[in-house]
């Protein structure tokens, strides 16, 4: 009874109870702990990190004559892991056998994923073949964490020669190896070899579940692969499988890059309508696809129809709607959106400022320019390259010529250079300079 309580507490994280119980109550009701009750508050305190704390406790085991098992050895094991002391953990598992206990596939297990996480996939890769040699049999965790730390390590043809390996052996990879691998590939940009892997999947009687579907997606899209990200999209859907709201706004994201913001919104309508919320990238995304398109009432639409749903805009949507507005020409109407901005209490960003100090420096408004660095110095906010280089060549553009050789001077005392075309605007304005001095003086 009293160790189905101390379960219960440890479970709670109420571990200074739990030691309360078996250290004091305990022992005054006439019921020692045995090792069994230290185990339960042992794991307890290696979950929550507290390690020191648990080697005190063996300690208490050993002075009262208990001997501590297998499990006793797996929780400090587990716990070392936790905190990253490996070197403390490799030490542990050879104390344990000279203490004449045979380390399990859990002791494995716990120490071959600790030497992953921590980067230490060879090592790791030395304690499977130890198992092997030790009789034990690696189970489809031991593969997973091996297949997983050889992804996170780039070295993909191990991943994959692991997952063969496991295949070799009669342990069949499940939906957790295939998908770890397919991620790893989908990251290099391998998407092809990451689709015929999701047919050996299937082959395997291995059904893709909706990460798996997420991860394929996400790395098709990347790639702009956009009709196979769609066919594997209506494979979920004749599978009953619901796609998630970040596989959603992958989707959507990647339609909006490609120009068809229409098509996103439409896709969004048919998830919405199958259950799936959208969040705020989602509709940031179609805001920015509407804005780059130029289509000033579709942004504004979309705009309040995420109020409607309850979102409240942050710096990229703030952006992408100013991006509009400054297509449209309305340029005061983004300066006013920038200080909605600010009273809602969000930072305007280098890109926010952009894009007015482009708005106005296109529409050869310096004054209003000038304004504009003024607020960005006040908010520490700095021009960056492309707003530097891109307001050298509005200036020029515009015939103000001293105002772009002093932005010009000021950049380079900054450390920063514009760009070539930059410098040919600039040059040909001097050069009309010098023309029309020639001009003037043959009068």
């Amino acid at each position: 009874m009293f160790n189905t309580l101390l379960k219960g507490l440890c479970s709670e994280d109420r571990i200074h109870e739990a030691l309360t119980m078996a250290l004091d109550k305990m022992p005054k009701l006439a019921c020692t702990p045995n090792v069994f009750s230290y185990n339960i508050i042992i794991d307890g305190l290696c979950k929550v990190g507290a390690v020191n704390k648990a080697f005190i406790l063996l300690e208490q085991i050993l002075s009262v004559g208990l001997a501590p098992d297998v499990i006793t050895y797996n929780s400090l094991i587990k716990g070392l892991c936790i905190t990253g002391e490996i070197r403390r953990a490799e030490e542990m598992l050879q104390h344990m056998r000279s203490r004449g206990h045979d380390p399990n596939a859990v002791t494995y297990n716990t120490l071959i994923n600790g030497l992953c996480k921590n980067g230490e996939i060879e090592k790791a890769e030395e304690l499977l073949h130890d198992m092997f040699s030790r009789g034990l049999q690696p189970n489809v965790i031991t593969y997973n964490t091996l297949v997983d730390g050889f992804c996170k390590k780039g070295l993909l043809d191990k991943a994959v020669e692991m997952l063969q390996c496991m295949i070799s052996k009669g342990i069949e990879p499940d939906v957790v190896t295939y998908s770890t691998a397919m991620d790893a590939l989908c990251k290099e940009g391998e998407t092809k070899k990451a689709m015929v892997l999701l047919r050996v999947m299937k082959s395997r009687g291995k059904d893709p579940n909706v990460h798996t579907y997420s991860i394929l997606i996400n790395g098709l899209c990347k790639m702009n692969k956009l009709e196979d990200a769609k066919k594997l999209l209506n494979e979920m859907d004749s599978k009953g499988i619901l796609p998630n709201t970040v596989l959603c706004s992958i989707i959507v994201d990647a339609l909006c890059k490609r120009g068809e913001a229409y098509e996103a919104q439409k896709l969004l309508y048919q998830m919405f309508h199958k259950g799936v919320t959208p969040n705020l990238i989602t509709y940031n995304s179609i805001i920015n696809g509407y804005s780059k398109l130029g289509c000033w009432k579709d942004t504004i639409r979309v705009f309040k129809d995420m109020i409607d749903q309850g979102f409240q805009p942050n710096e990229v949507t703030y952006g992408s709607m100013m991006n509009a507005m400054w297509e449209n020409g309305q340029n005061k109407e983004a300066e006013k959106l920038l200080d909605l901005m600010v009273r809602r209490g969000i930072k305007p960003d280098v890109v926010s400022y952009r894009i007015l100090l482009l708005g106005y420096a296109n529409d050869g408004k310096i004054d209003d320019v000038v304004n504009i660095l003024d607020r960005m110095q006040l908010d520490h906010v700095a021009p960056d390259y492309f707003a530097n280089t891109a307001m050298i060549k509005a200036f020029a553009k515009n015939r103000k010529v001293d105002d772009a050789m002093c932005l010009l001077k000021r950049m380079k005392q900054e450390g920063a250079k514009p760009d070539l075309s930059a410098y040919s605007q600039i040059l040909k304005l001097q050069m009309g300079r010098f023309d029309d001095a020639k001009d003037l003086n043959a009068t």
